[in-house]
């Protein structure tokens, strides 16, 4: 999915990344997409030379971080091993995927965040904590103070939507939101370079959310996010179809 960025969106530095840190996300990629399981062994040090085009030294300094994370281990006499697959790595294959697979358009991402978001605010409307309460209502009143800082508000905005997903207690909910939100963030800037006022809108839209948490009333807490994605959604239909014109 292709969204134009702001001209006042900051350029960040690009870092030439060390061959090392490659290796290491190349055979944690390797081990997810083909699905082995921890035992399962991996390449010699020499194979891995080879695919790589890397020195030994590289892949040694890639196999130990990963080893560091338990990820594979190595064994005296019997070379390398997996060893566990985290929720970290399933996010970042995902991630990756969403980046460098085929096109996902957004409607795709919106069917699939507004099935997850609005069971989100139920279930953290049930569960959630005093902590995490005082956290989304700091959320809700600085938003507002954005509106001068398209960046910021999109941050904001994500800040928000991931403070339900861990108010759940559920870290698969914020492994998805994670995968989401990273794909969406182009969108939240977007919009509100789109339209700015939709700042307040979607901070008002962030405080009734929050009120039926507070209230620990779980069909109101999905209703006012169902309500929140209708108008994000309204709000992409209306910036892509002046995008398009302007195209003609």
């Amino acid at each position: 999915m292709s969204v134009p960025s702001p001209k006042d969106q900051p350029a960040g530095v690009v870092r030439q990344r060390r061959l090392s840190d490659q290796v290491s996300e190349l055979l944690r990629a390797d081990i997810v997409e083909r699905g082995l399981r921890p035992g399962d062994r991996l390449a010699s040090e020499r194979e891995m030379c080879e695919r790589f085009g890397v020195s030994r030294t590289v892949v040694r300094e890639a196999v130990q971080a990963l080893a560091a994370k338990g990820i594979v281990v190595a064994s005296p006499g019997s070379g390398l091993a997996v060893g566990t697959t985290s929720l970290e790595d399933v996010t970042e294959l995902l991630q990756r995927f969403v980046r460098h697979g085929p096109e996902v358009r957004y409607r795709q991402l919106h069917e699939v965040r507004a099935s997850v978001e609005v069971e989100v605010a139920g279930l953290a409307a049930e569960r959630i904590d005093d902590a995490a309460l005082t956290a989304l209502h700091d959320l809700c009143d600085q938003l507002p103070g954005h509106a001068d800082d398209i960046v910021e508000a999109s941050r904001n905005d994500y800040a928000f939507h991931r403070g339900l997903a861990l108010a759940t207690g559920n870290d698969f909910f914020v492994m998805l939101h994670d995968v989401l939100g990273e794909a969406l963030m182009q969108t939240r800037v977007a919009t509100f370079s789109f339209d700015p006022r939709r700042i307040v809108v979607v901070a008002r839209a962030h405080t009734d959310v929050v009120r039926a948490l507070e209230a620990h009333r779980a069909v109101g807490a999905r209703q006012a996010m169902a309500d929140h994605l209708d108008e994000v959604l309204a709000t992409w239909v209306r910036y892509d179809q002046s995008a398009s014109s302007e195209g003609d």
